[in-house]
């Protein structure tokens, strides 16, 4: 009579063991946690878990925004702290003199800036108007010419300041009324082109 071996079980693949699909449910779960990190990695969450912008990602909007100072805001030139205090657009300009107003024109309109000077220099500067750029149909275009009113607190009318002291004043500039789109004032005697936002038309 001869011997028969006894026949062995087959074994089961590796993966229709329960703990295969164990480790493996928590290396997908550790893998989705970590790349939620690194997406959100320029935030921090706040003790009341609100999510807590940080300068990283302040500078990234900034960059992509070009932040320009805007109304309420100021620069500075070689010569000047300027301040844009209001901007605004009219069909005509009020004074509050008579024979100094620009009345309505067909096609036209005006764009209004208050502005502030101050002379940072160590001696008397005059200050010049400077120029608007409208951004329109994919071209900029550029207004370098500012309406004369001859009249205290509007126009430039190459005065000078001395130092450390200011004068606010009103600037003018004719524009079209078919134009629209974002509007920047770049101020003159300006050697780095700095430009403020004034709003959009």
């Amino acid at each position: 009579m001869s011997e028969t071996t006894p026949q062995t079980k087959p074994k089961k693949p590796i993966y229709k063991k329960w703990w295969f699909w164990l480790i493996a449910v928590i290396v997908v779960i550790a893998i989705a946690n970590s790349g939620k990190k690194s997406v959100n990695s320029n935030e921090t969450p706040s003790n009341d878990g609100n999510i807590v912008k940080t300068e990283a990602n302040e500078n990234k909007k900034e960059e992509v925004e070009e932040a320009f100072p805007t109304i309420g805001e100021s620069l500075s030139t070689d010569y000047f702290q300027i301040t844009l205090n209001k901007a605004n657009v009219d069909t005509k300009v009020n004074t509050g003199n008579q024979f100094a107003d620009l009345d309505e024109e067909p096609g036209n309109k005006f764009l209004i800036l208050d502005i502030t000077f101050k002379n940072i220099d160590d001696e008397s500067r005059m200050f010049i108007d400077g120029s608007v750029y409208i951004n329109f149909n994919g071209k900029e275009y550029k207004y370098d010419k500012s309406e004369t009113i001859m009249l205290k607190g509007w126009g430039t009318m190459l005065d000078r300041i001395n130092p450390l002291t200011t004068k606010t004043t009103k600037l003018v500039y004719k524009i079209p009324t078919e134009i629209s789109g974002a509007v920047y004032w770049e101020p003159g005697r300006n050697y780095d082109d700095k430009r403020f936002f004034c709003g959009n038309l």
